[in-house]
């Protein structure tokens, strides 16, 4: 009898353990336009910027993304992509969930806003598929830092003061770390921590005191919010300093300092031009075109709602009418705006929850594959 009932829970637990790991490995991705001078071509250019930072060579191939431009569909398969067979499995489990939602099941495809925001914008999605270590020791086991180290006293994002270390400089296995700092107790407060990968850009870990990954940099010590801000701000490449610096006893004065950043940048974007080819990556300035796909989803206007749920615009209004709309700062012609948190909840179709916010801390990032 013990037999039986152990075989029946080994069943089970096989059944179980076989159906969360269910993949679907090509999705169907449909773009709704959000503003004006949106359009097909330019959110295909913030989709490949968005799969790159997730460590995709999509870059180093332009032909790997399947298109229907008649219905606004891009149909993405993970294992054309040139991710790790890590990388592959996990954003193939998450697409077989956004196939089983209601809103997939009817339209047969899948937001191409929300797809990013569930990907790039959920910090828990994005260590995982990047493969961002859970704990702050890892660097110090696997790479080896460099005794010179830099000091940061005027951040243009920190309120606190940082320590700079930089591994050896080898393009294909480098990291750099930032210790935020109490200036008067030289106490750690946090660690932010940034690695080349294989495609030649920049993923980004953020830990506690504890040495513990964290979703989000303390607003406390720093306006640096979450992995996705990071690279907001860093782009493609190692930042310079933008802020004259304090000179410190044991550390790089400012000017060694800044060239030597100014050095490990040229370092990376030098292998980023030779591997790159896509016209829309090797042109670095339109990274922009990824903020502008996920901020116009986070913050939709009547009209993208209206494509989005094939509503009449007028009707969505009206459905929208006791919410409050908004104008964003830095991209004002996107119109007057909602947030996504309060149009989901008026969705016709039931869909995945994204977190409140793409750049900053939130209270409800979840992991769909962990």
């Amino acid at each position: 009898m013990k037999h039986i009932v152990y075989l029946f829970m080994s069943v089970l637990f096989i059944a179980f353990t076989s159906c969360s790991k269910k993949e679907a490995y090509t999705i169907n991705l449909k773009w709704n336009k959000a503003y004006p001078k949106d359009s097909f071509e330019r959110s295909i250019t913030g989709l490949k910027w968005a799969l790159s930072y997730l460590g995709s060579t999509v870059a180093n191939d332009s032909t790997i993304l399947k298109f229907n431009a008649k219905d606004s569909i891009i149909i993405i398969d993970i294992k054309a992509l040139g991710f790790s067979d890590e990388a592959e499995s996990k954003l193939a489990r998450l697409q077989y969930q956004f196939q089983q939602t209601e809103s997939y099941k009817q339209n047969s495809s899948y937001d191409l806003g929300r797809y990013i925001a569930m990907t790039f914008g959920n910090p828990k999605h994005y260590y995982s598929i990047t493969d961002v270590s859970k704990f702050y020791n890892y660097y110090n086991d696997n790479y080896k830092f460099s005794d010179t180290k830099g000091y940061v006293n005027n951040s243009s994002v920190s309120m606190v003061h940082r320590i700079i270390l930089f591994s050896e400089k080898k393009v294909h296995k480098q990291a750099f770390v930032s210790i935020e700092i109490d200036s008067i107790t030289r106490d750690t407060l946090e660690y932010e921590t940034a690695e080349i990968m294989p495609n030649g850009l920049l993923k980004f870990g953020i830990y506690d005191t504890n040495g513990l990954l964290k979703d989000a940099a303390s607003p406390k010590f720093t306006r640096a919010g979450t992995p996705a801000k990071c690279i907001w701000c860093h782009e493609v490449g190692i930042q310079p300093l933008f802020k004259p610096q304090q000179n410190y006893n044991g550390y790089l004065d400012y000017f060694k300092l800044d060239d030597t950043l100014t050095y490990f940048n040229q370092k990376v974007r030098k292998f980023q031009d030779s591997q790159w080819v896509d016209k829309t990556l090797t042109n670095k300035k339109l990274h922009t075109e990824l903020e502008l796909v996920y901020i116009a989803f986070m913050e939709p206007s009547a009209r993208r709602i209206s494509r989005e749920w094939q509503m009449p615009i007028e009707e969505v209004k009206q459905k929208l009418a006791h919410l409050e709309t908004h104008v964003h700062e830095e991209f004002p012609f996107l119109g007057k705006l909602y947030h996504r948190k309060d149009v989901d909840a008026l969705s016709p179709l039931k869909v995945l929850g994204v977190v409140e916010s793409i750049r900053e801390p939130s209270n409800n990032v979840k992991s769909l594959i962990d």
